[in-house]
């Protein structure tokens, strides 16, 4: 299968990045490409201008400081598995970079690459053999969700490793852009709408995670489920985060942007978790994200899968 025609840049500043984003609308950043390259090749994605990443100084590498740990937008999942401290501090980081596709796709795949994936539905990601046999869905430029049966608007969803771990270590990432750099919380990265599921704007991209120290005092678990083990994407994905009576709980893959389950986490607010604790805030998982059916299982199936990973993930912490 191959890839249709485009223009390829390769600056050699995060200046000339912005540069040729602002240059060339509709323009994508090609860091690993294991997401978008793939995409293209079923031409779900059809981007006439790509800007590589790959000779962009500064975008790379893991900075250890007193008050917090910045990765680099470029770092590699590999990377992330292999650095001894970010195991010992950030377990949950490591285990979702672990999670992710198979050694290639760790030895390509970036941490940004990873947060700003696009999301995904049974009605976008197959080939255009396969979609052009019925009205395109309104992600891919018609005018119907067929998952939601609703005119304009679109319920695919968000399914990255990366971000529930990082959303319970409360991290945040610095976004460059014309404007300069500045650093906004994870979650404000992610629109909420599944067809323009990133909220930059056009000429904006992201170049570091920022986790504060804080985290590093606390105790983080992932747990994902998945067809194949590690090589699919999960039908869902579950972080847990404690420390000190704070409880933080993130899930992928159930909505159309990573999401806290912020009743869930009142609920424990205050007290260690226990084994009592646990299975009554249980219940209080499933309703944490937007369930739609936007692949081969059920929502009901996703619902008791998330109850059932912030159980495991939960009692890993004891």
């Amino acid at each position: 299968m191959r890839l249709p025609t485009f223009t390829y840049y390769q600056p050699s500043t995060v200046e000339e990045v912005l540069a040729a984003l602002a240059g060339h609308p509709g323009a994508r950043v090609l860091a690993g490409g294991t997401d978008l390259l793939v995409n293209m090749k079923h031409r779900v994605e059809l981007p006439q201008t790509l800007v590589g990443l790959s000779n962009v100084d500064g975008l790379q590498g893991i900075a250890r400081e007193p008050e917090r740990t910045v990765i680099g937008a470029r770092t590699t999942l590999k990377q992330i598995q292999q650095h001894v401290d970010l195991g010992a501090d950030f377990p949950a980081l490591v285990q979702a970079a672990r999670a992710v596709g198979s050694y290639r796709h760790q030895t390509m795949g970036t941490l940004a690459g990873n947060l700003c994936q696009n999301t995904r539905c049974r009605f976008f990601n197959q080939s255009w053999e396969w979609r052009s046999v019925r009205p395109l869905c309104y992600k891919a430029g018609g005018e119907h969700c067929h998952v939601m049966n609703k005119d304009s608007v679109c319920y695919s969803t968000y399914s990255g490793d990366l971000a529930p771990a990082l959303l319970v270590l409360d991290a945040a990432v610095r976004v460059e852009g014309s404007g300069g750099s500045r650093e906004v919380p994870l979650a404000d990265l992610y629109s909420g709408d599944g067809r323009s599921p990133l909220a930059l704007g056009p000429a904006e991209v992201v170049s570091a995670v920022v986790i504060p120290g804080a985290s590093a005092n606390g105790r983080s678990h992932y747990e994902k489920s998945s067809l194949r083990g590690s090589i699919d994407f999960p039908i869902v994905g579950a972080a847990v985060f404690s420390r000190e009576g704070t409880v933080r709980v993130a899930f992928t893959a159930v909505d159309r942007r990573p999401v806290r389950a912020t009743v869930l986490e009142a609920e424990l607010s205050g007290r260690e978790l226990t084994e009592e604790g646990i299975a009554a805030a249980a219940p209080l998982a499933a309703k944490a994200g937007r369930v739609a059916k936007t692949t081969i299982h059920g929502v009901p199936y996703k619902r008791e899968l998330m109850s059932a990973l912030f159980t495991r993930a939960a009692r890993a912490l004891l």
